[in-house]
């Protein structure tokens, strides 16, 4: 681990402390991870918990591991997109009425 960046530390003691608390069925949380990794003294920031967590929440650890990680991984990108993905979809535009046509709109059609 000589080798690995601060930042890449964290990253990898935030998955192996997901991986301990999903083997003993204890529901993952930004504060039970924080939890473990203060008592491995590891250095944090809490938006990686937080973002972490929030990837675990949108995908099952136990479908992660049988599908040998294939799922993704996690990127501000991925948490944005989650977050884009939970707001309501603008309701669409209603058709205009019959009424409304272009010909009524300019005194009449080209031929009439």
């Amino acid at each position: 681990m000589e080798n690995l960046s601060q930042e890449q530390i964290t990253e990898k003691a935030i998955i192996y402390s997901a991986l301990m608390l999903h083997d003993d069925e204890i529901k993952v949380t930004s504060e039970k991870i924080q939890n473990v990794l203060k008592s491995a003294n590891i250095q944090f920031e809490s938006y990686m918990v937080d973002m972490y967590v929030r990837f675990f929440e949108n995908n099952e650890i136990g479908n992660l591991i049988s599908s040998g990680g294939s799922v993704g991984t996690v990127t501000t990108e991925t948490v944005t997109a989650d977050k884009e993905e939970e707001k309501e979809p603008e309701p669409e535009p209603e058709p205009e009425s019959e009424s409304e046509s272009d010909d009524d709109m300019f005194g009449g059609g080209l031929f009439d």
